[in-house]
């Protein structure tokens, strides 16, 4: 039996180039034998550890390790193995274009034969840390080209850029000039800020929170569109209030994340860790960690979700797009804001996808793995992404 350990060398074998034509077939059997994907889940804890290529991606050749993975793991005419299987066959290559992330496929077994899309003549990069931040005063500071350090000062509240890339506050625990900032993050974009509390937020594409340079009174309160992760400090007697749309949602201390960006059917809120209150006129849910709130947008109706895969609400957060039974237009509405893109449908396309891709690879990369379904096609132009059965 291949144990973790040896999965985990022969990959940095086949990321160094230096893997032989045995251990690729080795590779290829143990792929074969877990069509459902858990012993991959084993050692996906050695490859958080040290699994990073010590050389330079290389588009090339990854490529062709897909084609040797694919052709050793071929089935023989008598030998039926189920598609899964096939398809992490050649998507386990793309495991180490993030120094620490994986790749399961989790669909259903079907029938048709996987194939790996052509690399098209375009591409379009992943997005980054892109936030323009606007002060009391109007004026607008763009976070990405900002140098580190004080970027201003309102009153007796600091705003710092940190060497890591994120956007700090020093204000006093107690007064202080009563100025609302905003920050906001375009398609493409994401950022994090340490608001003036000491509360955590994590903005994704195309989102922005208003938020007052200093915190005062009973609650605090900020203003959310689009969708953030929340790691609120605790406050005694002040309570953190997150207004989205004509939605609530109420905390003391708790890790909690929302999505509400405009094209969505829903505005969704989960909860990892604490309580929350999600409320919507007279309507009060009340959230245990691990359930989730739904306003749907066109009935009003504000739904307690009893369980909820609280993996893929954040998997944004931790550098992931994961889409469990999600249908091509939910899965794509992710892609476009990420990459900045416009999506054209031609054609029904009724693929829908269970996985899990890193955020930090071109658009290609997500693409050939959704194409490895055999329902879709994608053809990528000048910041569009076309997609066709």
């Amino acid at each position: 039996m291949t144990t973790p350990q040896r999965i985990a060398e022969l990959l940095k074998k086949a990321a160094d180039h230096t893997a032989t034509a045995e251990e690729l077939q080795e590779l290829a059997d143990f792929v074969q034998h877990d069509p459902s994907g858990e012993r991959a889940l084993e050692m996906e804890a050695l490859l958080r550890k040290d699994a990073a290529p010590r050389q330079a991606y290389d588009q090339a050749h990854w490529n062709k390790l897909a084609d040797q993975i694919l052709e050793a793991d071929r089935p023989q005419p008598a030998k039926i193995i189920p598609w899964r299987s096939r398809a992490w066959a050649a998507a386990v290559v793309l495991l180490l274009v993030s120094s620490t992330t994986y790749w399961l496929l989790r669909r259903p077994a079907a029938v048709k034969e996987p194939v790996l899309a052509s690399q098209p003549q375009k591409d379009i990069a992943p997005g980054g840390n892109k936030a323009v931040l606007t002060l009391g005063d109007g004026t607008e500071i763009s976070l990405d080209s900002a140098g580190n350090g004080i970027l201003a000062q309102q009153g007796n509240t600091k705003v710092i850029k940190t060497r890591n890339g994120e956007l700090q506050y020093d204000a006093p625990q107690h007064g202080g000039q009563m100025v609302f900032n905003k920050i906001a993050t375009p398609r493409g974009g994401q950022y994090t800020i340490t608001l003036p509390d000491g509360s955590r937020v994590w903005l994704n594409a195309s989102s922005s929170l208003r938020y007052p340079a200093v915190f005062s009174g009973r609650s605090r309160v900020v203003e959310l569109k689009g969708e953030a992760y929340f790691e609120v400090s605790k406050q005694a007697g002040q309570s953190f209030v997150v207004k989205v749309e004509e939605m609530e949602v109420k905390v003391l201390g708790t890790h909690f994340n929302i999505m509400a960006y405009d094209d969505e059917p829903a505005l969704k809120t989960t909860l990892l860790e604490g309580a929350v209150e999600v409320k919507k006129a007279d309507v009060v849910r009340t959230l245990k960690p691990g359930q989730g709130a739904s306003l749907h947008r066109q009935s009003g109706t504000l739904e307690l979700l009893p369980e909820v895969n609280t993996e893929e609400a954040v998997a944004w957060k931790n550098g992931f797009i994961q889409f469990e039974g999600n249908d091509i237009r939910s899965v794509m509405r992710q892609v476009a804001r990420w990459y900045d893109v416009e999506v054209v449908y031609k054609g029904n396309v009724p693929a829908h996808f269970r996985g899990i891709v890193p955020r930090n690879v071109p658009v290609s990369q997500v693409l050939k793995i959704l194409e490895l379904t055999g329902e879709v096609h994608f053809e990528i132009g000048d910041r569009q992404i076309i997609v066709s059965p």
